[in-house]
């Protein structure tokens, strides 16, 4: 439903999202986007890292970069379990905190027989 209401394809990002943050007191409220972020997460216990998000090196998908500059409801997490806080980026945000950034291939080779 939620997919649905953002028009996001389904089978594409469904693992783009890690989770849901409801603007409203039940899911059953949710009318619109503005009821609700869509979040991805990334963790780190990095001790070079002393205050969100400065410092932070994560990894991110194509597909989740892309919603993330499509829809301004998405949020980037990052959780430091050392400092045990948090802290959400809009995309605006992300673009200025970046930098460096590079491509990296995920490979998988099939299996034997």
């Amino acid at each position: 439903m939620l997919y649905e209401i953002c028009g996001i394809e389904y089978k594409r990002y469904s693992r783009s999202i890690d989770c849901i943050l409801l603007q409203v007191p039940s899911i059953d409220q949710v009318k619109t986007k503005d009821d609700f972020l869509l979040i991805e997460m990334k963790t780190t216990a990095s001790k070079k890292v002393t205050e969100l998000p400065y410092g932070v090196f994560f990894g991110f998908t194509e597909n989740e970069e892309t919603l993330f500059k499509s829809h301004d409801n998405y949020r980037l997490c990052f959780v430091h379990t050392g400092l045990k806080e948090y802290c959400f980026l809009t995309f605006d945000e992300y673009e200025q905190m970046i930098q460096r950034k590079r491509i990296q291939y995920q490979i998988n080779f099939h299996s034997k027989g």
